[in-house]
Formats: structure tokens, sequence, C-alpha cells
């Protein structure tokens, strides 16, 4: 083969590969993000079955709930309860995504979430004595299942054990009452170090207008 006949095949391979790169790159950018679809989960109630739990707790807890709070609230400041908590989506799913993160690294998967009621008590200025929610997650530990929070190691372990730890070291009795139940990694836990996985610090308040 002379060097013209070399020439030209070298020119219609190039030419080819050249037209392949730009048909791949054609077909990626023609392709669409893949649009994934979720069922409605099972849990999912009708507006008249959530109306229903709203009026049940206006009537059944609210009620008293303000009657209660009314007897030590200053007069002609009308106790108004929460009655609803919401947390941002993006929040929900970061946090989602974090106490994956952290429930694998420290040797377990978390599973579910627990929606916890408290109450803020006196501790908050700005939402004294107003009802609040807490979300704590849960996974296996040890054979055992409950709520979890991160050791000073980086190891999953049960909140219920922290809080016997707790009780163990004196934190009981009317302490134990006014705080919260959950790991504050004090300097007198040997969990010192180590991390919740709890959120809370939701909106909340009255539903608005629009709503129920």
């Amino acid at each position: 083969m002379n060097n013209t006949c070399k020439y030209l095949l070298l020119v219609v391979l190039v030419t080819l590969f050249s037209a392949c790169q730009d048909g791949s790159k054609k077909e990626t950018q023609d392709q669409k993000p893949i649009e994934i679809t979720y069922e409605a989960p099972k849990q999912i109630i009708s507006l008249e079955e959530a109306d229903s739990l709203y009026v049940n707790y206006q009537k059944r807890r609210a009620s008293i709930i303000v009657k209660t709070e009314m007897e030590s609230h200053p007069e002609g400041k009308p106790f108004v309860p929460t009655q609803f908590v919401s947390f941002d989506i993006k929040v929900l799913k970061e946090y989602i995504g974090y106490v994956e993160q952290e429930a694998k690294k420290g040797g377990t998967t978390a599973d579910s979430l627990r929606i916890y009621f408290g109450n803020y008590g006196n501790i908050s200025k700005k939402y004294p004595k107003k009802n609040t929610v807490f979300l704590l997650p849960t996974a296996a530990v040890n054979k055992d299942y409950g709520g979890i929070f991160i050791d000073s190691e980086g190891k999953a372990k049960l909140v219920r054990d922290w809080v016997n730890e707790q009780l163990d070291e004196g934190f009981k009795g009317n302490q134990r009452s006014e705080a919260s139940i959950l790991p504050s990694f004090s300097s007198a836990s040997s969990l010192q170090g180590g991390k919740s996985l709890t959120l809370n610090f939701g909106q909340g308040g009255p539903p608005p207008k629009t709503d129920f």
C-alpha cells in the first residue's frame, strides 16, 4: 500500500471516529433524566378522616390544655395551644439522609422514625409551655431495638441505655421531670463526645385559617 492510500485510509478512519464521537455526545445530550414515580402509601387518609381527627383533638385535648394552662397564665393573655408542628421538606430529606448515614457508620440500619410529643415548659422564652414534637430514629442494636444515638466512639447505642446511666448517676426525680429524655452529653455522662440524632425545632401553632 503506497503512502497516498495510507493517507486516505487514515482520513477515513479519523472521520468515522469523529462521527461516532459526535453521535455519542448527541445521544447523551438527548437523554432525559429518569423520573421516579411513587405509589400512594397505604397510610394515606381522606380529608374527612383528617378533619375528624382534628376536631376530636380540639374537643378532647386542646380545650383541656387551655383550661389547665390558664390557671397559671397571666390574666388578659389567652393561652393558644399548639395544634400542629411543621418541618421543611428539604430539612426532613436531609435529616433522613443524615440519620441513615450515621446509623450505618455506627453499625446498624435506621428503619423508622418515632415522633414523640413534648412540652417546652418554662425553659423556652419563645414557646413557653407550648407542646412540640421531636423525631427519634430507631434501629436494632445488640439484639435489642429502640431509639438510637451515636456514642463518643461512633457506635450506635440505645437511648434507653443513656437514660438508665443517668438514673444510675442520680439524674432522676424532679431533675429528670424537668429535662429531656434525650442525650445532652453533659460532663457527668460517660457518653460525652457523642452525638444525638434527634430532630426538633419545627414551626408550630394553631392551623392556618385555610386548613382544618
